[in-house]
């Protein structure tokens, strides 16, 4: 047996580091306890998802490929299979990524704000409109994500998830401080509305969850 007196565990493991912080393990007597590095057994695949999901994916390359056939003959309006080449992509994203899988909620959030953003940008640029997107839609989205990650800070503060929501957080603001910064949004009162939001979450973040963000920060990051 052995026991790290950083996370005060006992590991019962043949390596010499912690499998939490990587810290030199000391050697210790006393019952045993569960192996940390084992490996996790997989569950056994559902042969019955795997047949629908190929269904699916062949259904939509069906559609993709007959909309781009479509556009490229008829020329009604230019590049509109775009538009539904992403609809059919977010849709799996979403469904794959967001909903069935088991992925960390910071990944899942980003990979949703990065596709919305993808699929609203390019319908403006079809519709060769105003920049409505980067304007109006980014920053009331980051708004809403920033206050939700600051609900969720509160409800799982004991959860790793908190450092998540911290950096998620610090990402929003940089990304709208460019907006503005570098002249890219044309109506700033948003902007400016959604960059005071997520600073004041932010800050909310710290003061209200502080304590789990810094037992985070010291196993991620060694402090």
């Amino acid at each position: 047996m052995k026991r790290c007196e950083k996370c005060n565990v006992t590991v019962n493991t043949e390596h010499d580091t912690c499998p939490l912080c990587f810290r030199e393990l000391a050697e210790t007597e006393g019952k045993k306890s569960v192996d940390l590095f084992k490996q996790r057994v997989d569950k056994p695949k559902n042969k019955h998802r795997e047949i629908l999901v190929k269904i699916f994916l062949f259904l939509s390359l069906i559609a993709v490929v007959t909309c781009l056939i479509v556009n490229l003959f008829t020329q009604v309006y230019p590049l509109w299979s775009l538009i539904v080449v992403q609809v059919i992509v977010y849709s799996w994203i979403l469904i794959t990524h967001t909903i069935l899988s088991s992925r960390g909620i910071l990944e899942k959030i980003l990979l949703q704000v990065i596709s919305v953003f993808g699929l609203l940008w390019t319908c403006e640029w079809i519709a060769e409109g105003g920049k409505w997107v980067i304007d109006f839609v980014c920053p009331s989205m980051f708004i809403i994500i920033s206050l939700v990650m600051f609900i969720l800070a509160q409800a799982l503060k004991n959860h790793k998830g908190v450092l998540s929501f911290f950096i998620m957080n610090i990402i929003l603001i940089l990304v709208t401080g460019s907006f503005l910064l570098f002249g890219v949004a044309t109506f700033k009162l948003l902007n400016v509305i959604a960059l005071a939001t997520e600073s004041i979450c932010l800050v909310g973040i710290i003061l209200f969850a502080g304590k789990p963000l810094k037992i985070e920060l010291s196993k991620k990051f060694h402090v």
